[in-house]
């Protein structure tokens, strides 16, 4: 199969920047297009109401999105310049969901996302982001994990 977009949520941590790395080496060997994405999701944080509480809201929101695009950045700028890449930062309610529905919008050949390491108890207790897209996505997943630190 030749992948020619390869969708690849970050949220900035270390799982996330190594799935970066995976997608821009998989993507340079097979002349693909990554498209980077960044969901905001203030998980209900983000309240409609007047007044003084809407522009704090607002800002909450600014600042979320702000962070986004640092993450962004940080991703592009680990992406060597023979690779094209794209960035994405949005919000929605639920960061799988939404990460799927990007997928789909732009036609993802494979999505490359993180792992966040929960450990198998608390990832049946707490679900997560990676499993339910490697569970749902209609295209083939990757899953990364950072390599671990070594043990002082």
């Amino acid at each position: 199969m030749e992948h020619k977009v390869i969708l690849v949520p970050i949220d900035g941590s270390d799982n996330s920047l190594a799935a970066v790395r995976n997608a821009v080496e998989l993507a340079s060997s097979c002349h693909a297009v990554v498209e980077f994405l960044h969901v905001v999701n203030l998980d209900g944080a983000f309240i409609q109401s007047a007044g003084e509480c809407q522009k704090r809201c607002h800002s909450v929101l600014e600042d979320a999105v702000d962070v986004g695009r640092k993450i962004l950045n940080q991703a592009l700028d680990m992406t060597p310049d023979d690779v094209e890449a794209k960035g994405h930062c949005i919000s929605g309610d639920d960061a799988a969901q939404t990460i799927l529905t990007s997928a789909e919008k732009i036609d993802a050949d494979m999505i490359v996302v993180g792992s966040r390491g929960l450990g198998a108890f608390r990832a049946a207790l707490l679900g997560s982001v990676s499993s339910y897209v490697l569970s749902h996505a209609c295209c083939p997943v990757i899953v990364v994990k950072a390599a671990r630190q070594a043990e002082k």
